[in-house]
């Protein structure tokens, strides 16, 4: 447990060993409704989890950062790292620090699906490849749940992680990722159309601080808590900070 926040806001690039045990009800999520097929793709679901747990080699790699000041659309980090997002100032507010992580299954499941995909084997190849996907979230959100309950355990409140190419943050975050992260000690390297090689991994920013306003809740969306009522993305209603 890291229980001194003056290491912990100075952490530099961590490394992180995981082991993935998959549920096949995990590559389910990831294939998506199956309806009347799912007793058909039973046996391809049961094996490709076997292969994707014995084939990946999910590895990942973490870095905290203090929080300078956010305003503009733009984030301001320590060492002059900058996140840009036009909502990304308001995500961040109370903010003293940030995660940046990645995670990756590593790129056997790939491989392996490449090699199914030249043989004709479409629908084992399709299947197979949402394992790979299950392998790299399970171990991203093994990572962000290790993390974040390090953060806590020193005091700190805990806001919602933001991936680059979603609304918070367009895919040039994946930019900053990069910069901060040394990711080829995971092997992973950034593509010039950015996305990630292997495919099967993840890339999450997570702001915490003592007075964060927006707090990760996996029960309810932050928006319960955040007085943005014009806020595009709001899915829920304001009800108030508890105590105010």
């Amino acid at each position: 447990m890291l229980d001194n926040p003056s290491h912990l806001l100075h952490e530099m690039n961590r490394v992180h060993n995981l082991a993935v045990e998959l549920d096949p009800e995990e590559v389910w999520r990831c294939l998506g409704p199956a309806g009347n097929a799912r007793e058909s793709l039973n046996a391809d679901v049961l094996q490709a989890t076997g292969f994707a747990a014995s084939a990946s080699n999910p590895r990942g790699i973490s870095r905290i950062l203090n929080v300078e000041s956010a305003k503009r659309g733009k984030v301001y980090f320590e060492s002059g790292y900058i996140a840009e997002g036009k909502r990304l100032p308001h995500i961040f507010e109370g903010a003293e620090g940030a995660v940046f992580l990645i995670a990756t299954a590593g790129p056997g499941v790939e491989t392996e699906v490449a090699s199914m995909m030249e043989r004709g084997d479409h629908i084992e190849g399709v299947v197979l490849d949402a394992a790979g996907s299950a392998v790299a979230i399970n171990a991203a959100e093994q990572m962000q749940a290790q993390l974040m309950w390090e953060l806590e355990q020193a005091g700190y409140k805990v806001g919602p992680p933001i991936t680059p190419g979603t609304e918070p943050w367009d895919i040039e975050g994946q930019l900053t990722m990069f910069d901060v992260l040394i990711a080829d000690e995971i092997d992973v390297t950034l593509l010039e159309s950015l996305l990630m090689y292997p495919q099967k991994t993840q890339s999450k920013l997570i702001p915490f601080g003592r007075e964060l306003r927006l707090v990760n809740n996996p029960d309810e969306a932050p928006c319960r808590t955040c007085r943005a009522s014009r806020c595009p993305m709001r899915l829920e209603e304001y009800v108030g900070i508890l105590g105010e």
